[in-house]
């Protein structure tokens, strides 16, 4: 019998990939619909199990972005980022169809970076501070080119890089067209009249308003007052303006809106004068007076300029010579006329009239005959001026629009051969060019933002870099630009703090030579930048420092000197009066403190004080910052050469300054001849070396009151000297005691131990009074 055996198949083996870990490369930003085939095998034979029927991503989350279908093929369901992730690792198995799974195989996809040209690594915000110098823009600029991508030979690179200011008054950080700015800087002529005043807070009607000012096209206009402008404006004369002004709609574009406006007070509505935009033009009307010649002459003019509607500041300058010679300026360029722009209108002089008075107004026109304004300006104007009969020179135009702030580029010493960096003359753009790519991002690294204006506008400016690359076959590649943002800050307050020893301790004897009257003075500056001191004592300077001394120093007794050789090398001048001293000048702390610190204190009569109070301050900023006033205090301790006979102290009232004056009859004249010695060359000589009683009323008289002062004064003296001499016969002295008394500089000193002297209180009352008068009285300032 034959016997049919059918033999069931069994799933003996499990699917097998041919390698256990893969590793394919991928670029970011594509989506790949075959990334890969994988593919495993099966020992069995037949199907079913024989055969591979699903392949599966094991560790496959929510948002995975790969995928692999039943054949193996694997593709990624989103364009890959190389930023978020630079690789993946996928476990795969493989399944036949009797549904048996292999071994899990690995899969690694390396994301590659895909290749973007332009510049990277540019910073988003760049800040920068006042006062601390200029700041790099790009100082980890690179250059990507992708050259090898599209077969390009890279045979140099360009960079062009350009400010954008536009959104500033003006344009740009510039010093404002002040008279007085312009004519310290540039040299602009003296005559030129500001016809927009500044502000004033007081005025209640649109006669005064603040110099940089909105028009809102309905109502608001200015009027000159007469006595700035003297008479009609003449067929010479300069006139500049800065106008912010947007292109509105085509109604308001038909409309005359006008800047400035010389027309009839009363009765007639003409206009002698006018400036005004229509249209997107600039127009000015220029109309002769009557007694002028009867003749067609040029009359109106008409810019057709893309300034004037672009809503961004500029600056314009008439120049108008005659009819026949009108020269515009633009931001301080001049603008070039061709046959067709400016278009120019004749026209006839104005006839005569009786009333020749006129009205000038900023904004709008005056009609007289109405008595209303007409033809208001929309936008916004500044700084307007002025110059009748005269003709402003184009360099000061120029100079009174160059910007203060720009993209700079300094280090030529790192440039080779074949590259360049290229400025435009008045141009907030310049070029690089390199060799290669990186080579041109070192240069790039370089470039700085700085803004000399000593108060910078806060707020941002744009900054944009183009680049291109050219091929040595002639192509040109352009990278995709590059943008970035400065935010300018204003400069920090400054603090200026003085320290140093607030009691100094000299004693007599010094103070006749000289007394440092401050050893030890420490001058710091700081700025507190984001919550941090930091300090700018070597980068600052001051605008002066006092010395004064409370109370008031006495002008026949009282010196000071000065290190004049240290003085002469620096920008500081020495000054000094009643009040004490005074150090003035632009210069760095370290001059201010060492000068300070060499100023030495005299007194003829070292006896006359027991304590000498002063203060010390200084400034900075054109005198808007000040120091603390740092007091300090002299102890005039009395002298170990001197005698020991008691000193008799007449102390003020006042508590703070807390000094104590003597009246001592003698004066030693060696002393103060030595004195005169040790005093430089900037310390004024005394008054008087003689004997000093404080008659300081003598400086306020002249002529026979002197004279009938000295001859009261001698016949004192010569009494008191007869009472002296009576007294010593009564009472001689020993030998002895007479040689001890002798002073030790040589000089003989009164001995009144056994006199007894009565003071008259009338002449103590006398005495007083002209002390008195000697502070309040005297004008000659210690001459």
């Amino acid at each position: 019998v034959r016997l049919r055996i059918s033999v069931k198949d069994t799933n003996d083996h499990a699917p097998v990939f041919l390698r256990p870990w893969y590793t394919f490369n991928i670029n970011e930003g594509k989506i790949y619909n075959e990334l890969a085939r994988l593919q495993a095998t099966d020992k069995d034979c037949g199907h079913p199990y024989g055969q591979i029927c699903k392949y599966q991503i094991t560790n496959a989350l929510d948002g995975f972005p790969f995928a692999i279908d039943d054949q193996g093929v694997l593709r990624n369901t989103r364009p890959l980022n190389y930023t978020q992730a630079k690789s993946y690792i996928l476990t795969v198995v493989a399944h036949d169809c009797g549904m048996r799974q292999s071994k899990s195989a690995l899969v690694t996809i390396n994301v590659h970076e895909a290749c973007v040209d332009g510049i990277q690594d540019i910073p988003d915000r760049v800040t920068y501070i006042s006062g601390f110098g200029s700041v790099r823009i790009a100082p980890r600029a690179h250059i990507v080119t992708c050259a090898e991508t599209q077969s390009c030979n890279v045979e140099s690179v360009k960079s062009t890089l350009t400010l954008q200011t536009d959104h500033l008054t003006n344009g740009c950080d510039r010093d404002y067209f002040v008279p007085e700015v312009v004519r310290n800087k540039c040299g602009m002529d003296k005559a030129t009249i500001t016809l927009l005043a500044a502000t004033d807070d007081s005025a209640t009607d649109n006669d005064v308003i603040t110099d940089k000012y909105a028009f809102d096209g309905k109502s608001t206009s200015v009027i000159v007052p007469e006595e700035k402008v003297d008479g009609v404006i003449p067929l010479k004369f300069t006139l500049t303006f800065s106008m912010k002004h947007a292109r509105g709609s085509k109604e308001e574009q038909a409309l005359k809106q006008t800047i400035l406006c010389e027309s009839d007070y009363t009765n007639m509505n003409r206009h002698h004068f006018a400036i005004h935009t229509r249209h997107c033009k600039l127009e000015m009307l220029m109309r002769r007076e009557s007694n002028a010649e009867a003749a067609f002459r040029a009359a109106e003019w008409r810019w057709s300029i893309p300034e004037v509607c672009d809503d961004q500041w500029h600056s314009y300058s008439i120049l108008f010579e005659s009819v026949d010679m009108v020269d515009l300026y633009i931001d301080g360029r001049k603008f070039i006329a061709t046959k067709e722009n400016p278009e120019i209108l004749d026209d006839w002089p104005l006839h005569r009239i009786k009333d020749t008075k006129t009205r000038l107004v900023i904004g709008a026109c005056w009609h007289g005959r109405n008595g209303v304004m007409s033809q208001f300006f929309k936008g916004h104007l500044t700084s307007i001026y002025y110059l009748p009969h005269k003709l402003e020179q184009s360099q000061v135009l120029q100079c009174s629009n160059q910007c203060q702030e720009k993209l700079e580029f300094n280090a030529f010493d790192q440039l080779v051969p074949g590259e360049n960096a290229v400025f435009a003359t008045n141009s907030p753009s310049f070029s690089l060019k390199a060799n290669t790519a990186e080579d041109l991002s070192l240069l790039l690294q370089q470039v700085m933002y700085t803004n000399t204006k000593k108060l910078p506008t806060p707020g941002h400016r744009t900054f944009s870099i183009n680049t291109t690359v050219h091929c040595a076959d002639g192509k040109t590649l352009t990278l995709n630009p590059s943008k970035g943002s400065i935010f300018v800050q204003r400069e920090a307050e400054s603090v200026i703090s003085i320290s140093g020893l607030s009691v100094v301790n000299n004693d007599q004897h010094l103070v006749k030579t000289g007394a440092p009257m401050l050893p030890d003075i420490k001058i710091t500056v700081t700025q507190n930048i984001s919550g941090e001191e930091i300090e700018r004592t070597s980068v600052s300077e001051l605008d002066w420092c006092k010395v004064h001394l409370k109370p008031s120093r006495d002008m026949d007794l009282e010196y000071f000197s000065s290190p004049a050789s240290l003085i002469a090398t620096l920008r500081i001048d020495f000054e000094h009066d009643k009040q004490g001293i005074l150090l003035k000048g632009k210069e760095k702390v370290k001059g201010y403190r060492e000068i300070l610190s060499k100023i030495h204190y005299f007194n003829t009569r070292a006896n006359s004080y027991s304590r000498r109070i002063y203060t010390v301050q200084c400034a900075m900023n054109n005198g808007h910052t000040l120091s603390n006033e740092f007091l300090v205090t002299m102890n005039i301790n009395t002298s170990l050469q001197t005698t020991e006979l008691p000193v008799t102290e007449a102390r003020t009232a006042d508590d703070e300054v807390d000094s104590a004056i003597q009246v001592d009859p003698a004066f030693d004249q060696i002393g103060a001849n030595r004195l005169q010695n040790l005093l430089e060359m900037d310390l004024p000589r005394p008054k008087a070396l003689l004997s000093h009683h404080k008659y300081g009323v003598q400086n306020a008289l002249a002529g026979g009151a002197v004279a009938v002062v000295v001859v009261l004064c001698i016949g004192f003296l010569l009494i008191m000297l007869v009472i002296g001499i009576l007294k010593m016969r009564d009472t001689p002295l020993p030998s002895k005691r007479r040689r001890h008394r002798r002073n030790t500089e040589g000089g003989m000193e009164w001995d009144d131990s056994g006199m007894n002297i009565t003071v008259n209180p009338l002449e103590e009352v006398s005495k007083n009074d002209a002390d008195f008068f000697d502070e309040d009285e005297s004008s000659d300032g210690g001459e």
